[in-house]
This record gives structure tokens, C-alpha cells and sequence, in this order.
């Protein structure tokens, strides 16, 4: 049978992020009223802001309705493993990301007397306040546990009033508390919403007490709006009693919402019911600590007018960015805590069956076969054609002398030798992309050859390589003429070319590997590859140099393996000198461990390739 859930939490879920997000949008405009070039501006943020005032108690109030729930008989130690298991972990993450953002905007050296210090005071970030709040509520969630079993709904409700009623009369009366993170005093009024989430989530209200609660909403709204724009104006350095979170007005403003988005008809569905709704709702927390950060970063890229800016304009625009950027973060976290789990279930495997897994042995002992399907492939690639072979010849001739033509006198580009320079980096580029254009269905193009014998299927994908290899080493016999003929010279800096080609060589391996095994059991992969390379291509210094690309943008191409490979060629080629090693060694020694990796998992993972293609 089917578990059911209530779908109401998560629409509430979702319309409380939206909100946070809206909130923090707006609340930079709140503080600046006198400096704003229109006051309807000011307004419209206000009113914004003042509307979803409700977000953060609707949050707690959901955790209290769902985990104070009759039902839920695990033990205080169950409950915080299974808990606190899951928050810390993406709580102290969050915490390194949100210092190591502060370090950066304020330039300082990254401290872990300081990280330390600031994580125990909660003081590494004004965002995380809300973690270390429901963190307590965590804690002192079984006690509570035990008073919702022992005593009626109606006395909770009033146990969680007044918790509110005595965070509303610290807050008025100007008490002092001790304050980490949140003040003492606010304490109890987020037990009162926690509690209040419980009551409010079993006890049904008549149609009179829901229609008064939703008056009460209505008028604690207009309340927020106006009262906190007359202590603006009259005592602009006043406390903000309005915008609290533990406010008479925000708390009849997130009741009435919770009661009317329960009554509207979100009841219970099983858990095959709306996936969307649910996968929304179970990323809301994860959106929760990456928007701020978002937030920041996109009005540092293109900051919105915050003074003469009209709300209306830019406010949902940068709430949906924000929004849609959170959630792919989420998405990305949760496939890369999926790839680690099943990258550690192959590791297993290969090491339970380390001692039938031998790759290099097998292709050693099919060298033969990869030759002669190196010499078809070669033979088969110009089949048909009235050139034949010489078309290997004939394309880097014919692109040099286009390049030749549209740069010389065309487009005449400052760069010395221009047609040259793109020739180098275009020729190991295309032997880049053919390999693995090619490798990536290279085991499904050649389904019925293995099925009719036993053979290393590695050596499919190996003899793409090893044919767009001898290809691209036959088109310098065209390149190297080029060079001499142009009055370049050619010295002994070449001697490293075998370097640069067995990088680049390694490189192309382990993706034609994987997007060989990924198109044998999604065929969309031959596609997707496609794609990729075409995106690859505009972001690899292939048709121009590096030093065009703006300083905001170097990081994409630093990080692009590709770029010290078409730069070290463009080096021994073209400018007469040597390689940078200290690039290149390391890079070979990371893409041997990664090769042996690779062709472990494949000669793993083939013995059920037959059975898919």
C-alpha cells in the first residue's frame, strides 16, 4: 500500500521560499527610504516584502506539524541521526562556502582559529541564523514530542502562545537577553510556532473561525505595511517591532496562510502522486542556503537601480534567476552525491574482481585485431570517393588556403602567419573531436561483430583513436611544409611533440571510454557528445588567442584541459620554443592514473555491453 503524505506542506514549502526570496530581494530597499528616487518605489517593496513576511514562521510551523506528528515513535537518538545526519553535513558545507565568499569580497587570508570562532558564535554569515535556530528546535524536538502526547491539542496551542506572547513582550518592553546567533527572548517564539504548526495541522477550523483568522491576516498585513512605515518615519532609528518574525502581525499573517493553503484543497496524496511538487519541496532547504550567495554574485555581475529602479521591474526577474539558478545547484549536488555512490559501488566491484580484470594484458594480446581495424577504418573512410586516400591530404591543404584567402585579404587579422596559427590548433582539435565524435558510437556501430565473437570490446573505441591518429599524423606532411615555406622556422623544440601528443592522447581516451558505454545504454548520448563539442570548440583558444578573451572569462579556458595542449603545440610549432613542462608533466601523470581507472571500469562494465546494443 501506498504511504500517503500531505501535499499542503509541500505548496506551503515552496510559496515560503518564494518568499524568503522575495524578502531578501527587497529588504536592501526598506533601510534606504530617504534616499529612493520615487517613493512609489519604496512602496512597492514595502508591500512586497511586508506580504511575505509570513515565509520564515511557515517554515517552522511545517517542521512542527510534521515532525510532532503522532506516529513517529523513533527513539531521541534515532531522531537526531537521521536528522541532524542530514542538516550538519549540509550546514557545515554551506558554512566553509559562505566564509570563503566573505574572504574573498573582503580580501582577507582564509584562518581557522577565525572559521572555527565564527561557526561556534554563528557569526560567519547573517544568513545561516535560520539553520542554527531550527538546529535548537532539533534538539529539544523529542521533549516536545513527549508534551504533544501527554496533553490536548488545546493546551499546546496555549503552551506555543504563550512562548509568542512572551517573545512579543521582550521585544515591546526592550528587554535584554542573551543573544547567540537569535536573541534568547525570540526563542521561545519559534517553539511557539513549532508548536503552533502541530495544533494547527490536526485541528480542523469551523467555516466562522477560518473566515475571522483570514480577516485577522488581512488586517495584521496591513498592519506590517503601515505600522512599519510610520516607525520609519517617525523613529527611523526605532526598532522594527513590525518586520519580526515573532510579531502579533506576522504571527496572524502565517497562521491564516497555513490555514487557507491546508483548506484549500492541498489534503493527502500517495507518494506516486505530483513528483514535481514533491522534488520542489524537498530542495527547498538546499535553495534556502544557496540564494543569498546567488543573490550577491548576480548583483555584483549586473547590479539592478536599486534606488530609481522600479521594484515591479526587476523584482521577479531576479527572484525566477535566482530560483532557477538555486535549484540547478541543487540538481548538480544531488548528482554528484549519486555519482559518488555509485563510483564507490564499481570500486568495490573492481576490487572484488581485481584478479579477472586485466585491460592492457587483453588489448595486448588483440593487438593484432586492433591493427587490422585501424587499416579498415582508414581504408573505409574515403570509400567511394574519387580521391580516395588523398583526401587526408587534401583537407588541411584546402583549409589552409581558405584560412590563407579569407584572413590575408579579407579579414586581415593582426596576428603573424594567421592562417598557420589556426591550422595548428585546428588539426589536433579535429583529431580531438573525430576520436570521440566517433568513439562514441563506435560499440554500437559494431553490435553485430560482437555478438558473433568473443573479443576486448576496448578495442572498438581504441581503434577510432588509433585511425584518427595516423589521419592527424599524415596531415603534417602538409603542415610542416606550410611552416617552411611561410618562413618559420623549424627547431629542435619539436622533438617534444611526441609529449604534447601522448597528453593529448591520454585525454581523448577516457571520454571516448565513457561516451562509448554511455551511448550503448542511452542512444541520446551520441548527441548529447555532439553538442558538448561544438560548446568545447568555442571555449578552447582555437581561432583566436588567449589573450582576447576578457579577464572575467580566463578562468573558463584556464580550466579547459585542452588549452595547454593547443597552446604547447602552437609553442614547438609556430613560436620556436618549448612547451610549458610544468604543465604538461603533472597533466600526464593525472591522465595515466585516470586512464588506468577508466579501463578497469570498462573491462568491468563490457561484459554486459552485448546484451544492451
Amino acid at each position: 500500500m501506498a504511504r500517503s503524505r500531505w501535499i499542503y506542506t509541500d505548496v506551503l514549502r515552496i510559496a515560503a521560499m518564494i518568499g524568503v526570496v522575495l524578502i531578501h530581494i527587497t529588504a536592501p530597499i526598506i533601510g534606504i527610504r530617504s534616499d529612493i528616487g520615487d517613493i512609489h518605489y519604496w512602496w512597492t517593496a514595502h508591500i512586497i516584502n511586508a506580504a511575505f513576511r509570513w515565509s520564515v514562521p511557515v517554515f517552522v510551523m511545517i517542521s512542527g506539524a510534521l515532525l510532532l506528528a503522532h506516529g513517529r515513535n523513533e527513539s531521541a537518538m534515532s531522531f537526531y541521526r537521521k536528522r541532524l545526519g542530514k542538516l550538519l553535513p549540509l550546514f557545515l558545507l554551506w558554512s566553509m562556502i559562505y566564509y570563503l565568499w566573505d574572504l574573498r569580497k573582503e580580501m582577507h587570508s582564509f584562518n581557522w582559529d577565525q572559521l572555527a570562532t565564527g561557526l561556534v558564535k554563528g557569526t560567519l554569515h547573517y544568513h545561516l541564523w535560520y539553520v542554527y535556530m531550527i538546529i535548537l528546535l532539533y534538539l529539544i524536538t523529542p521533549l516536545l514530542r513527549v508534551l504533544v502526547r501527554r496533553v490536548p491539542p488545546r493546551a499546546v496551542f496555549y503552551i506555543g502562545g504563550a512562548g509568542l506572547a512572551f517573545s512579543n513582550l521582550a521585544t515591546l518592553a526592550g528587554w535584554k537577553s542573551w543573544s547567540f546567533v537569535i536573541d534568547a527572548s525570540s526563542l521561545p517564539g519559534y517553539i511557539g510556532y513549532f508548536l503552533l504548526g502541530y495544533v494547527l495541522s490536526r485541528v480542523e477550523l469551523d467555516k466562522g473561525k477560518r473566515r475571522l483568522l483570514y480577516g485577522f491576516g488581512l488586517l495584521s498585513f496591513m498592519a506590517i505595511a503601515g505600522g512599519s512605515h510610520w516607525i520609519l518615519s517617525t523613529y527611523p532609528s526605532a526598532n522594527m517591532y513590525f518586520y519580526k518574525y515573532t510579531s502579533v502581525p506576522v504571527l496572524f499573517t502565517a497562521a491564516a496562510v497555513f490555514v487557507g493553503v491546508k483548506q484549500f484543497g492541498f489534503r493527502k496524496a500517495t507518494t506516486g502522486g505530483p513528483r514535481l511538487l514533491s522534488f520542489m519541496s524537498s530542495s527547498v532547504f538546499h535553495i534556502y542556503l544557496s540564494h543569498v550567495l546567488i543573490m550577491e554574485w548576480l548583483y555584483e555581475r549586473r547590479p539592478w537601480d536599486i534606488i530609481h529602479g522600479n521594484p515591479l521591474g526587476y523584482v521577479p526577474i531576479v527572484a525566477v534567476v535566482i530560483m532557477s539558478l538555486s535549484l540547478l545547484i541543487n540538481l548538480a549536488w544531488l548528482g554528484s552525491l549519486y555519482a559518488l555512490k555509485e563510483i564507490f559501488k564499481l570500486a568495490v566491484r573492481i576490487f572484488e574482481e581485481r584478479n579477472s580484470i586485466h585491460p592492457l594484458k587483453d588489448i595486448y594480446q588483440y593487438r593484432e585485431m586492433l591493427r587490422n581495424m585501424i587499416l579498415k577504418d582508414l581504408r573505409t573512410r574515403y570509400k567511394g570517393s574519387a580521391l580516395g586516400f588523398l583526401w587526408t591530404f587534401m583537407n588541411p591543404l584546402l583549409m589552409l588556403g581558405v584560412y590563407a584567402a579569407v584572413f590575408s585579404f579579407i579579414m586581415k587579422a593582426d596576428i603573424p602567419h594567421f592562417p598557420l596559427f589556426i591550422l595548428v590548433a585546428l588539426l589536433p582539435w579535429n583529431f580531438f573531436s573525430q576520436s570521440i565524435s566517433g568513439g562514441a558510437r563506435s560499440l554500437v556501430n559494431h553490435a553485430e561483430l560482437m555478438k558473433k565473437v568473443y573479443f576486448p570490446r576496448e578495442v572498438i573505441p581504441l581503434s577510432v583513436i588509433g585511425s584518427n591518429l595516423v589521419n592527424y599524423l599524415l596531415t603534417l606532411i602538409i603542415l610542416i611544409p606550410a611552416l617552411w615555406l611561410s618562413g618559420i622556422p623549424l627547431t629542435a623544440t619539436l622533438s617534444a611533440f611526441p609529449i604534447i601528443l601522448l597528453a593529448q592522447t591520454l585525454l581523448i581516451l577516457p571520454i571516448v571510454m565513457l561516451s562509448a558505454l554511455g551511448t550503448v545504454y542511452l542512444r541520446d548520448m551520441e548527441h548529447i557528445v555532439n553538442v558538448l563539442m561544438v560548446v568545447w570548440f568555442y571555449l578552447t583558444p582555437v581561432l583566436f588567442p588567449l589573450s582576447l578573451i576578457p579577464g572575467s572569462f580566463r578562468w573558463v579556458f584556464d580550466y579547459n584541459p585542452m588549452t595547454p595542449i593547443i597552446d604547447a603545440y602552437r609553442d614547438i610549432f609556430l613560436y620556436g620554443q618549448w612547451p610549458d613542462f610544468g604543465i604538461l608533466l603533472p597533466m600526464l601523470f593525472v591522465l595515466t592514473v585516470v586512464n588506468m581507472g577508466i579501463l578497469a571500469v570498462f573491462s568491468l562494465l563490457q561484459k554486459h555491453v552485448v546484451e544492451e546494443v
